[in-house]
């Protein structure tokens, strides 16, 4: 065998090997499930919402059974971003809270398939290794109290009436915080107007 013959079949081994090994990139279709939620296909595939989002034109988090959606691969991967120890634990909170935008309201609820107020703050808390009390009353006397002057987003913010605290949600700052209603599901609200105006009870910390 002469030397160029040689060279050119381990060429040819060298890019079978190649792509056998390298990464997929090929898109796929996904049928969406009753209980299923944008958050957890795009845990399953190892995408982002946005990139579902873009990927199928969708303007809201809502989303249907039977519902055919295109994921399309990244070509490095699909393994999840790990967070670096310098990384804010409260943008990490608040990004992961708004991430189930649109999950539908549940009494008793504490998963992705459904949430009530409190099942929603534990679940998003334990994101993050916290482990909360289940009621809202609980989860915002576990907290370090603060003035409406000092809260920062990623602190409980708690409502009340019939003078006991019956709502929290997770505050995002500039007035806005984000909970599990049960007219319709997670979402984002003014804390100091409004419906919740009326309501609101306090601050508290847990992130600090």
């Amino acid at each position: 065998m002469t030397k160029f013959c040689r060279l050119i079949i381990t060429f040819a081994f060298v890019a079978i090997l190649f792509w056998l090994t390298g990464p997929a990139c090929a898109n796929t279709y996904y049928t969406v499930k009753p209980g299923d939620t944008l958050w957890k296909i795009s845990q399953q595939y190892g995408v982002s919402v946005k990139q579902i989002q873009q990927s199928n034109a969708i303007y809201s988090h809502l989303i249907y059974p039977g519902q055919k959606l295109l994921i399309a691969s990244s070509s490095t991967g699909s393994a999840p971003t790990v967070a670096s120890r310098s990384t804010d634990r409260s943008q990490l909170l608040i990004n992961y809270a708004k991430s189930l935008t649109g999950v539908p309201y549940a009494y008793g609820g504490e998963t992705p398939a459904g949430f009530d107020c409190s099942g929603y703050v534990k679940y998003v808390f334990k994101h993050l290794g916290i482990n909360l009390p289940r009621t809202a009353s609980e989860q915002y006397y576990r907290g370090t109290r603060i003035p409406a002057s000092e809260a920062k987003p990623g602190d409980i913010v708690a409502f009340a009436s019939g003078g006991y605290i019956n709502h929290s949600g997770i505050y995002l700052g500039n007035g806005q915080f984000i909970s599990a209603t049960s007219s319709r599901g997670v979402r984002t609200d003014p804390v100091y107007s409004g419906y919740w105006g009326a309501r609101f009870h306090g601050f508290s910390r847990i992130i600090m």
